[in-house]
This record gives C-alpha cells, sequence and structure tokens, in this order.
C-alpha cells in the first residue's frame, strides 16, 4: 500500500469552510461526518488530519454547493499566516528567495503530502505543485495554487503578477474567479499545476522582513531538519511526482537524486515493507487515471508524462496493472455519468480505491 495513504496535514486548511459552505446554504458539518473528520476540526487548527479525507470533503463540499472553483473561494483570503509558525519564519526573511525557501523546506509541517518543487529554465522558475494523495484532488491542488499565489502576493508586493498560472484541471464553467484571483495568464488542461515567475523575483528584498523577530520565530520549529523522520517510501514518492515525465526513474537515478545508493535505498524501502517498483506503479497510475479521465490529452501525450518509451510500452504497463487496454479505460470512463468523484471501476481486483 501507498505510504500517501498515511499522510497528514494541518486542519488549518480547513478554515473557512463553515462559512463558505453556509453562503451557498451547505452545512459544513455534514459533510465533516460524512466522512468521518471532527465537526469542530476547523477550531483546531494544529489538530493534523488525514490529506485524503480532507480532499474528499472539499471534493463533496464543490458538489454540495454547486462551485466547482469552491478550493479557490476557500483559499482567497489566505496567506503567510495560514502556514502557522512556518509563516511566522519566511515572513521575516531578507529576500522573497529566502523566504519562499524557508516554506519549501518546512512544508510537511503544515501539509505531508504537498510538494513545490522549483526547476529553472533561463530566466523563468517553474513552481511545480503535486499532492502525493490518491482520489479526487481538484479542488485542494486548486486550493494550494491559489495560496501559493497569494503568498508570492504578499512577498512580492501588490504590482507583482506570474507569468504563467498552469492547471491540470479542465477548465470550470465559470473562469471569471479563477481570472480575478490568479489573474489572466490562465492555462487549463496543463502537463502540471504550478506558477510560472521570473527569477529574478527570488532576488527582490521581502517587503514584510524584520530581521530582529527572525530568532524568535525560528525557536517555534526547534533545530531539527525538516522531514527527517519521514519515511524512505514517502521520500521516493515525492521525487517520483516530479521526474516522471523526465524517464529517468530508476532506482539509481533517484537514490542518486536522494543523496543515498541504490543498495541503501532498496534495503530501507525493503524494511518498510515497500519495494521501488511498486511505488513507481503506483505513481503512474495516478497520472494515468487523471488525464485519461480527463479526456484532454491523446495517448501519445500521456505516455510522455509517465515517461515511458512508448505506446506499446504504455499499452503493455496499463493492461497489467488495469486488465484492460488505457484505450478501453478511457471509453468506459466517458460511459459514466459526469461527478466529480466517479471513475470507472475495471478489474477491481487489481487496483486500489480511487
Amino acid at each position: 500500500m501507498s505510504q500517501s495513504r498515511g499522510l497528514t496535514l494541518r486542519a488549518a486548511a480547513l478554515t473557512g469552510l463553515g462559512a463558505l459552505c453556509r453562503s451557498y446554504g451547505v452545512d459544513a458539518a455534514r459533510l465533516l461526518r460524512q466522512t468521518g473528520l471532527p465537526t469542530s476540526a476547523e477550531l483546531q487548527p494544529d489538530r493534523r488530519l488525514p490529506v485524503t479525507t480532507v480532499n474528499q470533503v472539499l471534493e463533496l463540499a464543490a458538489l454540495a454547493t454547486g462551485r466547482d472553483d469552491f478550493g479557490l473561494r476557500l483559499a482567497e483570503l489566505r496567506g503567510l499566516s495560514n502556514l502557522g509558525p512556518i509563516g511566522l519564519i519566511a515572513r521575516d526573511e531578507p529576500s522573497v528567495g529566502t523566504a519562499f525557501a524557508v516554506i519549501e523546506a518546512y512544508l510537511p509541517l503544515h501539509n505531508d503530502a504537498l510538494v513545490i518543487n522549483r526547476q529553472h529554465f533561463a530566466d523563468l522558475v517553474v513552481l511545480r505543485t503535486e499532492i502525493l494523495a490518491p482520489g479526487s484532488k481538484i479542488q485542494a491542488l486548486d486550493m494550494a495554487l491559489a495560496a501559493q499565489h497569494s503568498i508570492l502576493h504578499q512577498l512580492a508586493g501588490p504590482g507583482w503578477m506570474p507569468e504563467e498560472v498552469c492547471l491540470t484541471r479542465a477548465p470550470p464553467a465559470d473562469q471569471s474567479r479563477f481570472r480575478q484571483v490568479l489573474g489572466r495568464r490562465l492555462r487549463f488542461n496543463a502537463e502540471f499545476d504550478g506558477i510560472v515567475i521570473r527569477a529574478d523575483l527570488f532576488d527582490q528584498p521581502n517587503p514584510m522582513a524584520e530581521a530582529a523577530f527572525r530568532p524568535y520565530a525560528s525557536q517555534l520549529l526547534g533545530r531539527a531538519a525538516p522531514g527527517a523522520a519521514e519515511a524512505m517510501a514517502v521520500r521516493v514518492e515525492r521525487v517520483l511526482a516530479q521526474l516522471l515525465p523526465s524517464g529517468r526513474c530508476t532506482a539509481g537515478h533517484i537514490a542518486q537524486h536522494l543523496g543515498i545508493s541504490r543498495r541503501t535505498l532498496t534495503r530501507t524501502l525493503e524494511a518498510e515493507g515497500s519495494r521501488f517498483l511498486e511505488l513507481l506503479d503506483q505513481a503512474r497510475e495516478e497520472v494515468a487515471r487523471r488525464h485519461l479521465a480527463g479526456q484532454a490529452r491523446n495517448l501519445a501525450q500521456i505516455t510522455d508524462l509517465l515517461g515511458l518509451s512508448g505506446a506499446p510500452a504504455f499499452t503493455t504497463w496499463f493492461r497489467r496493472r488495469f486488465g484492460v487496454t488505457p484505450s478501453e479505460w478511457r471509453k468506459a470512463a466517458r460511459a459514466l455519468p459526469a461527478a466529480p468523484q466517479q471513475k470507472p471501476r475495471l478489474n477491481a481486483a487489481k487496483t486500489q480505491s480511487i
């Protein structure tokens, strides 16, 4: 079983849920009870909750309110303060780059499953965002990108705009809120979720920084290295989520990326009851199911995103995992009624729950 199923996040992710649901005549407490979450969760921001369950609540809320931009709306007023102690430290870093580096480093203390990875291309930086959890997470990704955009706006100042905001989701029925919150440079059905910025943004001074407060804020998190106690399987899943399209997701390359030997990687995973190839297959399953159900990409494009050598390799791999071809799976997905969480359940004995 994927280690990502045990990941948690701070209940601060639900801040504002009750008020937003009420504005549409929906009882948030009913949704929380339906998923097994405590109805008082919003009042306990530092309580840890299962990531998959919180994602499910957000999807249910979007369905109940009839707003497919629910996650975006929930994140509109958020910023550094929602990150708790991490936000306090980042706020007083001297530059935008060092502030964002603090957020990246300590992010697991806020959300175990949320990953932000920087990719540099000449004078641009792509901040790719992944949520390492199974199940539907359209609203969670919208919320993560909107919160990230808000934080960058706080750090960079009111005149800042991203070069582009990319979302893998299909365009919502009404894009006006997305354009209001994220700007007009939007691309839906993108290859990744993330924000494209100019590299020199990270060199700009942080207008909120007050150096005198930095030592006090740092004491809130202690001196332990972030993620030091993470399971090896979780660390591997984080790297796989970012490197999958590169086609270089061998055990040796992943071990090198983590700064360990391949032998250490294999032995540590075995001690945890996991195997590298199974983690790789699970990462590919997540991407394949999302894009096949989304209908926006052809099989060749999905093959590239999985890091496989070609369409025959994709078909062989997919049939082994699901018992059907990618085309057959997609055809079954098209036959289902439109619903945020519905996916085809073919050969269930070979698949995990969605």
